[in-house]
Formats: C-alpha cells, structure tokens, sequence
C-alpha cells in the first residue's frame, strides 16, 4: 500500500508538471526566430515602406480621382495632370482634377499631348486656353511619341516641337518639359533638345542613361497603384540630383 501510494503521487505530480510546461509553451513562450529570416523581413518592410516614386501623372483614363485619400500619400510631391491634346481635344477629367487636387494642396503641373494632326499654333491655344493658369506650380509639360506624330520627317518633328516650346516659353516665361520616350529621344529630338528639360518613361529596373543637360524625371511604373485611384496610374521618380524646385514654374 505505501508503494503504492508513492507511485500516485509521482504520477500526479509528473501529470502536473507537464500540463504545465504545455500551459507555459501555448501561452507564454515564445521561440526565438530565426536572425537571417529577420532581417530578411525587415529589410523587405524597409523596401515596400519606401516604394520608388516622387510623383504621379494622369488624365482621364484613370477615371474619377478620391483625391482626399491620395493626399494621404506623403510620397507624392508632385502631380502632373493632362490638359489637351492636339487642336481640339480637353481631357474630360482636366477641371475636376485640377480643382480637387489643388485643393488639397498638391503641386500641379499641366501638359498637352502633341500630334501630327493639326497646326502648332491651335495646338498651344487649346493648351493655353484650357489649362488652369492659377493652379500652376510647376513646369508645362509636352508629350509627344512616335504614334502621336506619325507621319512626320524629323525636321518637322524638331521644327514644329521648337516653335511649341517657343511659344510656351513666351507666355509662361519658361520652357516646357519634354515627356517621351528613350528611343524617341535619342534617334529624334537629339542633338537638337539636349537642354530642354527632359521627362523620360521607361520602366527599366535603373535610371535610363540618356544625353540631356536637364533630365528631371522618369516614369518608373506605368501600372502603379495609389489609394484612391482605381485605376493603373503612373509613377514617377527624381532623376538623380533632381530636387522639386527644379520642377518650379
């Protein structure tokens, strides 16, 4: 009987102490993690928290802009917004987005897409008729490409793109940046545009090399994704040295 009785109260307490190491474990204790495994997780967190972008730019396409919630992205320091393109055409989304987004205190800039399609001089009225003078903070902004003038010798590509920014130049007091592509760039507008302000897209995983005394911004992601904007929107980054008071009107 008094084995017995010893052999209870072994089992007992044996019961007792391994409930509670199973108590301890699934409440309190914690196993210590893995260090590479944690700095690889933080260092990923440092990244997505300082995504590669500056700025935005878009136009109707990306539809109707909440744009209280993009304000709530301290990254954006600027906002490029399309005004028109061609002799006739003005963004649907223009005045609201311009609005708004001044509203909420957003630099903006305005630009004008070029084509081959009509004269320079009605191209620069409908930009300087439609654009809204009083938001402007930064530089106006061309963009031009291989489609938006087919059909034209590059004399008259360079030609009619001088006498544009020529008349920007008069009436804003500065030139405009020019927004196109690498290629574009490079086997069209050079040597000819080598110190016009320069906005570059290119989706390459580094900042494109390019030829140009002026090169300010270049659009890293075209399929971004902001709050408030339902649709892709573009991403756009400082080009190294870049600082936003280069982009002041």
């Amino acid at each position: 009987m008094k084995w017995e009785r010893v052999i209870t109260v072994f089992l007992t307490a044996a019961v007792a102490l391994f409930a509670i190491f199973v108590l301890y474990h699934m409440i309190w204790w914690q196993p210590k993690p893995d260090r590479d495994s944690w700095v690889e997780k933080k260092l990923f967190v440092q990244n997505m928290s300082a995504l590669p972008y500056n700025g935005i730019d878009l136009s109707q396409e990306q539809g109707y802009v909440d744009w209280q919630s993009v304000s709530m992205d301290r990254l954006i320091d600027f906002v490029y917004l399309k005004a028109t393109e061609g002799s006739t055409h003005v963004d649907s989304r223009y005045m609201a987005n311009v609005t708004a987004a001044y509203n909420y205190g957003f630099l903006i800039g305005s630009y004008h897409r070029f084509t081959s399609d009509s004269s320079v001089e009605k191209q620069f009225f409908n930009f300087n008729k439609n654009v809204e003078h009083s938001a402007q903070r930064l530089l106006p902004m061309v963009e031009l490409n291989e489609a938006s003038v087919r059909g034209w010798s590059m004399q008259q590509v360079q030609d009619s793109l001088a006498l544009f920014a020529w008349l920007v130049n008069d009436f804003y007091g500065s030139l405009p940046i020019i927004k196109t592509t690498k290629d574009f760039y490079e086997t069209r507008l050079v040597p000819r545009f080598e110190d016009y302000p320069l906005f570059i897209v290119d989706e390459s995983e580094s900042q494109p090399m390019v030829k140009a005394e002026h090169f300010y911004i270049w659009r890293r992601i075209t399929q971004g994704s902001i709050p408030g904007i339902v649709y892709d929107v573009s991403l756009d980054s400082f080009t190294y040295g870049t600082t936003l008071r280069d982009l002041f009107l």
